[in-house]
């Protein structure tokens, strides 16, 4: 271990930071339901409750939401993942898909407040969305019941009361993008039921709700360059003495040194070429091709006529300090759990 320790620290270096994903948690800036009524004469756009479904008496609901809050994203970060929390509140009607669309057109939340369970809704008030209105009471729809995009982007099969998530999908994830890159385009998606049949609604909680707990929550995960994260610097397998990987991030891209021992015994150092990543997410690989050669200086780097080709190097980092590394080549494959062994000063680990 001194020997390892010894070579890692002699050759370490000031490095620069890559990126890793970060959490976020959301709360609904505006919500609504959509009371089917060619009119648009009911909205509850201050009530507890949100509805989506076929009524008794085959009134269609539709709630409405959205998350325009989406400042503490970076404008540069890359959307990994997107899940939507509900709370269900009540239903009596069994099993029953809601479905979320990304809404195409812009709409409102005004001071309607429904009485009771508030299932029938109140008189709409200025600025309310309605099954007419985006804007009551005279900016329309293109489409009475909302205008959305015809591909669903998470279904849920909803049962009993209590809590639920939507996604994360590839279509929930490519929303959440589209709203961070061009927030004009921002207006949050519409939950539609089972509409061929009655007595499908159900009733969800919505962001006046008293219980802060069952209020929408969105769930954002989230990636950016240059972040405080820093995965260069030493690495090593705590069960292989005598070798390990220096990772180098630059601002050119990522270069890894392996310094180990050949099939038959002899001293070997590897050599990866340079590779740029859009994007580093924890837990997902990337393979760099390696090279037999002698590290070279940043004054006299080694020269590309004396390095031979070696293989592949798949490289994974599932936290800044924990990860693993699989060499295959002329010496076999060789599978590293490997640890980080010295930090660097001004970076953290999270």
């Amino acid at each position: 271990m001194i020997r390892r320790l010894f070579i890692y620290t002699s050759l370490l270096a000031v490095f620069c930071s890559p990126a890793l994903a970060e959490t976020v948690y959301l709360q609904a800036s505006q919500d609504n339901t959509l009371y089917d009524s060619p009119t648009g004469r009911l909205s509850n756009g201050s009530g507890e409750h949100l509805f989506s479904g076929m009524t008794l008496e085959l009134e269609r609901r539709r709630a409405v939401i959205a998350f325009k809050d989406l400042g503490v994203i970076p404008d540069e970060a890359t959307i990994t993942s997107a899940r939507l929390h509900l709370n269900l509140s009540k239903e009596n009607s069994g099993p029953s898909p809601i479905n979320l669309y990304r809404l195409t057109r812009d709409w409102g939340e005004g001071s309607s407040n429904a009485a009771e369970n508030e299932g029938r809704g109140a008189n709409s008030e200025t600025g309310d969305a309605t099954w007419a209105h985006t804007f009551w009471p005279n900016r329309v729809w293109l489409e009475t019941g909302g205008d959305f995009v015809q591909t669903s982007s998470a279904e849920q099969i909803v049962i009993l009361p209590g809590a639920y998530t939507f996604g994360s999908t590839a279509e929930m994830t490519a929303d959440v993008q589209l709203w961070l890159d061009q927030p004009s385009q921002n207006f949050g998606w519409i939950l539609t039921g089972d509409e061929t049949r009655r007595s499908t609604a159900k009733r969800f909680d919505s962001r006046e709700n008293e219980n802060e707990a069952w209020r929408p929550v969105l769930e954002v995960v989230f990636s950016t360059t240059g972040s405080s994260f820093d995965f260069s610097g030493p690495w090593f397998d705590p069960s292989l003495d005598g070798e390990g990987y220096l990772v180098y991030q630059t601002p050119a891209g990522w270069l890894i040194y392996f310094f180990g021992y050949s099939a038959d015994g002899n001293f070997r150092w590897l050599i990866s070429n340079l590779v740029t990543l859009d994007l580093l997410i924890a837990g997902e690989p990337f393979e760099l091709d390696m090279s037999v050669g002698k590290p070279g200086t940043f004054e006299a780097p080694t020269p590309g006529n004396e390095l031979l080709p070696y293989g592949t190097l798949s490289v994974r980092f599932d936290t800044c300090t924990t990860g693993q590394f699989i060499l295959d080549g002329l010496d076999g494959l060789k599978t590293s759990n490997v640890i980080k062994a010295i930090g660097v000063d001004g970076t953290s680990c999270g």
